[in-house]
């Protein structure tokens, strides 16, 4: 039985698109804007409104990610210089445990600041075993999206995946293929980079569940530099492909 959950408060404009097999949709509709979602206590240990929530650094009495609401839209606000990760699905329901596996974010950089790598998603199994990375970075007057091309071992060479406005709602798509290890991504709905190779390749162990670990073992991983905030308002995971994203102009 496929585990829908759905995402609250989405306007018109920004409407949810339900793949066929979705078997996991980050869900914020129980939370108020302003609530702290994950956060460390005096000593450093993370404190979480959900078990399977988890931030780094964990430097003590700090915020990792809140909920806010911006255009309508009720998002995850990670904070500055922070990681959060998430595995909320379970590896019982049989499309978390296809070959092929597509994920669909929707995200947010508030404005055009720092240098280098200012954000990033890592699609992986475990900590040091990545399959997608993809990067947010600066350049002239908006970010490039950029895909992590792995070498396997751990290493990556970024290429140019798309370009997106600082203040802007836009949709990184990704398709992990763990027969192959390799993934797609797409953003907005333009043109797809294809056969993009898993960063840990040669660690990668079956599909999203590796043998002999937990049950939630498989995560994803956002992270904001320290120059701004980076806002998601949709983490999905399906067996199927999500519908079609309008392309931008």
């Amino acid at each position: 039985m496929k585990k829908i959950i759905l995402c609250g408060l989405l306007t018109a404009t920004l409407a949810t698109a339900v793949a066929a097999g979705e078997f996991y949709r980050l869900d914020l509709a129980e939370f108020a804007p302003g609530t702290v979602l994950v956060r460390t206590d005096a000593s450093g240990k993370p404190v979480t409104l959900r078990p399977t929530w988890g931030m780094w650094p964990r430097t003590p009495d700090k915020a990792g990610a809140k909920v806010v609401e911006r255009d309508g839209v009720r998002a995850l606000e990670i904070q500055p210089g922070f990681q959060i990760n998430s595995a909320e699905w379970s590896m019982s329901d049989n499309d978390a445990q296809q070959s092929v596996v597509y994920c669909r974010f929707r995200f947010l950089l508030p404005e055009l600041a720092g240098k280098g790598i200012t954000g990033s998603l890592r699609l992986q199994q475990a900590n040091n075993r990545t399959a997608a990375f993809i990067g947010f970075e600066p350049k002239g007057a908006a970010f490039d999206v950029l895909a992590g091309d792995g070498d396997g071992k751990g290493g990556i060479r970024w290429q140019k995946a798309g370009r997106v406005e600082p203040g802007a709602w836009f949709t990184v798509d990704v398709k992990l293929d763990f027969n192959k290890k390799t993934f797609d991504v797409s953003v907005d709905g333009r043109n797809w980079e294809t056969n993009r190779n898993f960063r840990h390749a040669a660690q990668w162990v079956g599909t999203m569940w590796a043998e002999n670990l937990k049950d939630r073992a498989y995560r994803y991983d956002i992270e904001a530099g320290a120059a701004l905030p980076v806002l998601v308002s949709e983490a999905a995971f399906s067996s199927d492909p999500f519908p079609a994203v309008e392309a931008r102009k």
